[in-house]
């Protein structure tokens, strides 16, 4: 039998396979062997999480204010300027990163930060490996390699696949990860190679965390991914609009994906792996704009389906107090460490106004609660399941999650109708998607960790407040806490006494000249520290996903860090490609 060895492929751009190799002396029988390339391709689209795409300014932007008695036009950006650059917000320096919103005020984010000055930026970082090469006396140094760090594929190629415009620092490791297993294992003529051999321990096991039954995946449902090539791309989606404007802007680049192979290779579908908001944005371009039929399967990753009661905090008490990491202290530098400076950042970005309890959570049931210290429930919202007009449009109950004091500090003049859209926009994404709005073929995994606090439900809780008296008058000198203290009243007719700077914290008039303090109880619900886990288990249930796992060990935002969501995204990835005929 003539022994043969493989001759190394690699892949350009456009998918064309080539290869090198030298001629051998005549004593050489050794064959050499090249294996045709796979003649199917089928894409993987990833989708980031909301503040994980990059975003740059489409225009200039200038702030108009008043100085001294005289207007003034200052600058903020020009257009090009990178105005949400992820990795660079993970530096955290003085002069770039979260730190440099630090200077910014609730005028200055209303501007940088509104959908209509901002684009998707593809110039974000991608990291770079590194070339070991000899030196002196027996050493080595390190060289750029040109090429990622894991799948070695060349930075001009990963650029041109949309990698520049989600974060490194979030997805980076993953998406370069997923280009090397899904494209790296082959047969040589020792065996699988060290890609193949890692994939080949998945068989005959189910992914871990997987609910209900599921068959073990086969190996050979493993060795026919090496006949398919599974070119991993990103898509970033300006967040601050609509999932339903993302999700048409997503449909159209699946198209233009499919389009790209169909040169060299036959290419009918995809395969899109979401993150977080990046599931809603899917769900709006698979069930909203038409691509459903260009779609092989969703892969949901940590969805917050119905929304996560988290976006109501932030709405009513900004970032202040959250936790998750250096992503978490990010978003609250960002979006803002108090109401006043996020209401006039998400009170007109539809995108995050969907990441808010909708109608479909906790059942339909209420998920807002005031109670006394004393003990009791006063009150339970939403009480007609309706959260739009009780708890998220403006009114004069002090509960409201927008302050129409705090929206428009730029003083632009249609800032009350913009707001006024954007609820309405997210409230029509929820009514057009509600039950269904799911592809046929959904697979999913979510958090479950009671490490991985967050609010399931929220509680403010009232506390009587009595005066210390001793002051001019005999007024007040001091309040201090009286839980024991019943409360009167019903807590729709109290009035706003004082807001703590926008924290999540009230002191409230009870109408009878009495005062009340009510705080907002700490997140006590599992989860992953953003969605909390029965709701997310509920929300992506109704998809009757064909795998659904539950995992734990990981936060939100690192969720496609943690090996067993790996696992369980290639073992999905396994299970879809049986029904691609190649």
């Amino acid at each position: 039998m003539v022994e043969t060895r493989r001759v190394q492929t690699s892949l350009d751009e456009d998918g064309v396979t080539s290869s090198s190799h030298s001629m051998s002396s005549a004593s050489d029988d050794t064959a050499d062997e090249v294996v045709a390339p796979p003649a199917v391709a089928v894409p993987i689209v990833f989708l980031p999480g909301v503040m994980g795409s990059n975003l740059r300014a489409k225009r200039d932007i200038h702030l108009n204010a008043v100085v001294r008695g005289k207007p003034v036009r200052r600058q903020l950006a020009r257009a090009g300027d990178r105005i949400w650059d992820v990795d660079k917000a993970a530096k955290m320096s003085l002069s770039e990163g979260p730190l440099d919103w630090l200077g910014r005020g609730p005028a200055e984010r209303q501007l940088l930060l509104n959908r209509e000055n901002v684009e998707v930026d593809d110039r974000g970082m991608i990291a770079e490996g590194q070339d070991q090469r000899p030196g002196a006396m027996g050493s080595t140094y390190s060289t750029p390699s040109g090429r990622t760090e894991h799948s070695e594929l060349p930075l001009a190629k990963a650029r041109a696949r949309g990698w520049g415009q989600i974060s490194w620092y979030s997805y980076g490791p993953f998406v370069d990860w997923l280009e090397e297993q899904l494209n790296g294992g082959a047969m040589e003529s020792s065996g699988p190679n060290a890609v193949l051999n890692e994939l080949l321990q998945l068989s005959g096991a189910t992914p871990p965390g997987v609910a209900g039954s599921v068959d073990a995946l086969r190996e050979e449902q493993i060795t026919k991914l090496l006949d398919i090539y599974f070119p991993v791309h990103a898509l970033g989606y300006n967040w601050l609009n609509s999932n339903l404007d993302s999700g048409e802007e997503v449909a159209r680049g699946i198209e233009a994906i499919i389009q790209q192979y169909q040169e060299r290779h036959v290419c009918e579908k995809v395969i899109v792996v979401t993150h977080s908001m990046g599931g809603l944005v899917a769900r709006a371009a698979s069930e909203a704009s038409g691509a459903r039929d260009n779609i092989l399967a969703v892969i949901h990753g940590v969805m917050p389906t119905d929304g996560a009661a988290l976006f109501y905090k932030r709405l009513i008490g900004g970032g202040f107090g959250e936790g998750g990491g250096v992503v978490g202290y990010m978003t609250a530098q960002v979006l803002g460490a108090t109401a006043q400076e996020t209401t006039p950042v998400l009170g007109h970005a539809p995108g995050p106004l969907e990441l808010a309890p909708n109608q479909l959570y906790n059942g339909g049931r209420p998920w807002l609660f005031i109670n006394a210290a004393a003990g009791g429930t006063m009150k339970s919202l939403p009480e007609s399941g309706n959260p739009y007009n009780e708890i998220y449009r403006a009114g004069r109950e002090w509960w409201r999650a927008i302050n129409l004091d705090w929206l428009n500090p730029a003083q632009l003049p249609d800032s009350l109708p913009n707001h006024v859209k954007a609820l309405a926009k997210a409230q029509g994404y929820h009514l057009t998607l509600g039950n269904a709005g799911f592809h046929p073929e959904t697979y999913a995994h979510y958090g479950r960790d009671d490490g991985e606090r967050i609010w399931g439900t929220v509680t403010w809780t009232a506390t009587a407040m009595e005066g210390i008296r001793g002051g001019p008058g005999n007024l007040p000198q001091a309040w201090q806490k009286r839980p024991s203290l019943p409360i009167a009243g019903d807590p729709a007719n109290w009035s706003v006494d004082y807001q703590w700077g926008g924290r999540p914290t009230r002191s409230v008039d009870d109408g009878l000249n009495e005062r009340v303090r009510c705080e907002i109880e700490p997140a006590a619900d599992p989860g992953d520290g953003t969605v909390p886990a029965d709701q997310g288990a509920a929300g992506v249930s109704r998809a009757n996903p064909k795998v659904l796992c539950v995992t734990a060990g990981h936060d939100h935002q690192s969720s496609y860090d943690s090996n067993d969501v790996r696992r369980f995204v290639i073992d999905a990835v396994a299970r879809v490609a049986a029904s691609v005929t190649v």
